[in-house]
């Protein structure tokens, strides 16, 4: 018994972490762990220990957070919704407590390789479960699949699927690098791209576009030479599962013929490929011109924008009544529109902040943060389609990844150095 108690007493933030990412596809359970560790934080300054290691990594986490949050707080003075941005800008500080909670309780280099492990089976069920779904039209527990697109477990938020598989990735492909034989890593990736192109959103599809790349890249280090065979099979490997994947969905070939229309046709070709986003774009650049200071308040985009639409807007028709669009779909827009000009200094300054302390960091540090430092990148890659940086999901998504990229930095384990 006592055995069992000292295991549960160690183990259960690895558990918990692996919660959360389970529960991300249920509407808004996966804020049941991110509010465990928040409440956790009280207790862990107890212990002088703990305050030490709190105060280590508030010196990484701390910055970080006042880029997000200072300009948060300072939308709400003359927001359009001001009761909806100052309750927003208060409850994001239960993510600063659970990104300092989770920095602490998987400081141990086992707990995050074991929180890795679990994560990848996870994930790779994820995948698994998307092509069940694709081809017998319901998931494994039932789950049909949505008219427009390929869910998975993610039966209401079926958006979300294919870029959260993508944006995750990193975590089952540097499990498998570090821990598998090189074949199995390749099939890893290729169930991953698979399940990532069947799903049809094509922010997942750039995120796997970055992840190939960022591994391509590093095969060619010296560290990697295990890897260095995928250098070839790998590219091979994308075109066959791009193939076999377009000839299974029917959506995966649809997307595909609307984006070679951004290319070669008309405003409205173009408009149709980007998803009927470009009026999204333009009411984010007009509410950034007449509010260039701190923008219309945090998640005040929905109730501002049908101020900004055009006569006809597409948007506009197929709202409620209550809002048409309920974010700018681009993270740099997101901040112009809803934060201003200083949310656009604490998107550059968290950016500066981040290469000057990898600067600080040892190589060991750095290879262990690696797969949680890619995964906020992918997140907030500055190129790509996003959902609200703002909103519940991605916040959480973001800080629970910055509190495990915290408990990497005081790591002493030697290895590869991304």
């Amino acid at each position: 018994m006592n055995i069992l108690i000292r295991r549960l007493q160690s183990d259960w933030a690895i558990g918990l972490a692996l919660a959360f990412i389970a529960l991300l596809p249920f509407r808004r359970l996966s804020e049941i762990p991110v509010s465990i560790f928040a409440l956790s934080l009280p207790f862990l300054v107890r212990s002088a220990a703990n305050r030490a290691r709190i105060s280590a990594a508030a010196r990484f986490v701390m910055p970080l957070f006042l880029c997000y949050w200072i300009p948060m707080l300072l939308s709400g003075f003359d927001s359009v919704v001001p009761e909806k941005s100052w309750m927003q800008t208060a409850t994001a500080l239960r993510f600063l407590a659970a990104a300092l909670a989770l920095s602490v309780l998987l400081e141990a280099p086992s707990a995050r390789e074991r929180l890795l492990r679990w994560s990848a089976w996870l994930l790779l069920f994820w995948a698994v479960d998307a092509f069940v779904q694709l081809f017998l039209g319901h998931d494994l527990f039932g789950i049909p699949m949505h008219p427009d697109r390929l869910n998975a477990l993610f039966y209401e938020r079926y958006q979300f699927f294919g870029p959260t598989l993508a944006m995750l990735s990193p975590l089952v492909l540097e499990h498998a690098r570090r821990r598998w034989r090189p074949w199995a890593w390749e099939l890893s990736f290729a169930l991953l791209l698979g399940a990532v192109l069947i799903s049809g959103m094509r922010a997942g599809w750039l995120a796997m576009a970055l992840v190939l790349a960022t591994y391509m890249f590093l095969m060619l280090r010296r560290e990697n030479r295990q890897l260095r065979r995928a250098l070839l099979t790998i590219p091979v490997l994308a075109v066959v599962v791009l193939a076999v994947s377009y000839l299974a969905s029917p959506l995966l070939q649809e997307r595909l013929d609307v984006s070679r229309a951004f290319a070669t046709g008309a405003e409205q070709e173009r408009d149709s490929s980007t998803m009927e986003r470009l009026p999204i774009f333009r009411a984010a650049l007009l509410m950034f011109r007449d509010h260039p200071v701190n923008g219309v308040g945090v998640r005040g985009y929905p109730y501002a924008y049908i101020g900004y639409a055009e006569p006809g807007d597409v948007h506009v028709a197929k709202s409620d009544g209550r809002y048409a669009a309920s974010h700018a779909h681009n993270i740099v827009l997101e901040v112009m529109a809803d934060t201003g000009t200083i949310g656009l200094a604490g998107l550059l300054a968290a950016f500066v902040f981040v290469l000057f302390y990898r600067r600080r960091t040892t190589p060991g540090e750095r290879r262990d943060a690696f797969p949680f430092a890619l995964a906020v990148f992918l997140v907030v890659f500055p190129l790509n389609s996003h959902f609200a940086i703002y909103g519940t999901y991605t916040s959480s998504l973001i800080w629970m990844l910055v509190g495990l990229w915290s408990a990497s930095l005081r790591s002493s384990s030697a290895g590869w150095p991304p």
